[in-house]
């Protein structure tokens, strides 16, 4: 009888969380590094976009007050709740608010955000000739907002692989090497069985690295330690291959997470920005949008929309030759620009602008932003 190698002594082996059944908790999640900067990018972006509403016209109903999206819940600011809820499509799949007052309009004006591990409400399957499908009952003081995505809790294994490889790398820093494995001191087996094995050195040994005291070796086994080297200590390409699986699930660019690579196509800082609003944060704004558009939240015709004109302003120089595009096109005047940027009307005629002189600062703009990515790049 030989005994078993590969026992991360001091620490949960990778089978008690890589291959572990049943959902990882959210704490578990937003412990692991990666994963709490991916949530930070998607619902930290998406609580700074302030949630406007729009008539039937498209016209902001600033008579429809006071509405869900001033203060939906009591003592927080709109930009907590709406963080929160997308933590919670992000991480559960969908998010519950429970009714918390009506206004005049007889639509809920407040609410509160109920934890999802909480809620009790459980879908029914009902079965047709040809399938079935899984209904959500409807609660009249619930609102429930669903995800597109697949909750990231679900995807356990890439989550437990970052826990398992940071737990074998901080064990080296108390002392106990990241693997270590016992082997026979001689020909003769010193145990009668696995289980004598296990009970008599297994166990105890583990117990003392638990402990952070030295384990006894008994007679008749060698303990080794592989040779490694401090590059391999700290695991560091399979902690930088479980942190690119984390992007691979979330949507974000691995560079985020602090994941080098080798080559990207370039953009700029407001196209990279514009790239993640349609491929990551598009899907959970889209869905929190249908969803208070639909009359147990708001009238019928009238709609809810993030406002991301913020996220996306350009920079100073490229927004004054936007609105002089735009001024010499008369799709706007100077005074409309004036107030655009916050500035008091003049009463001024708009200058003629050569359309070539424009096409040239704009190009020059653009070799600027790309000398500054490279340069930035090394």
């Amino acid at each position: 009888m030989s005994v078993d190698p590969g026992v991360l002594y001091g620490a949960p082996t990778l089978d008690d969380y890589i291959f572990r059944t049943g959902r990882i908790t959210r704490a578990e999640a937003l412990r692991v590094p990666p994963v709490k900067r991916a949530r930070d990018l998607i619902c930290g972006a998406i609580g700074q976009f302030a949630l406007r509403f729009y008539d039937q016209n498209g016209k902001p109903a600033e008579n429809f007050s006071p509405n869900l999206f001033q203060q939906p819940e009591p003592g927080l600011a709109p930009s907590v709740t709406w963080t929160r809820v997308v933590e919670d499509m992000l991480l559960f799949e969908r998010s519950w608010l429970q009714h918390h007052a009506l206004g005049w309009h007889n639509r809920v004006v407040q609410v509160h955000r109920l934890e999802p591990e909480s809620v009790t409400v459980q879908p029914e399957y009902r079965y047709f000739p040809h399938g079935s499908v899984k209904v959500w009952p409807e609660v009249p003081d619930l609102i429930r907002v669903d995800s597109p995505n697949t909750g990231l809790l679900d995807g356990g294994p890439a989550i437990r692989a970052c826990i398992a490889l940071e737990r074998a790398a901080l064990n080296a820093v108390d002392g106990a090497p990241p693997i270590a494995f016992f082997t026979p001191d001689g020909d003769a087996d010193p145990f009668e069985s696995t289980a004598d094995a296990k009970a008599r050195l297994l166990d105890p040994w583990e117990e003392s690295r638990r402990d952070r005291s030295t384990g006894y070796v008994p007679a008749g086994v060698k303990y080794v330690i592989p040779s490694w080297d401090p590059e391999k200590l700290q695991l560091a390409e399979a902690r930088e291959f479980a942190i690119t699986e984390v992007a691979r699930l979330t949507g974000i660019d691995a560079e985020e997470l602090s994941v080098s690579t080798t080559s990207r196509t370039y953009f700029n800082a407001q196209d990279r920005r514009r790239q993640r609003i349609e491929d990551v944060l598009g899907p959970y704004m889209t869905a929190i949008e249908g969803r208070l558009s639909m009359d147990d939240v708001s009238p019928h015709g009238y709609t809810a929309a993030f406002d991301t004109s913020g996220y996306l302003r350009l920079d100073d120089l490229s927004a004054a030759q936007t609105d002089a595009v735009l001024i010499s096109a008369k799709v706007l005047d100077p005074d409309e620009a004036r107030v655009k940027r916050g500035l008091e009307p003049r009463g001024e005629q708009a200058a003629p602008v050569d359309p070539a002189e424009i096409g040239t600062a704009v190009a020059a703009s653009v070799a600027v932003e790309a000398a500054k990515e490279g340069a930035r790049r090394g």
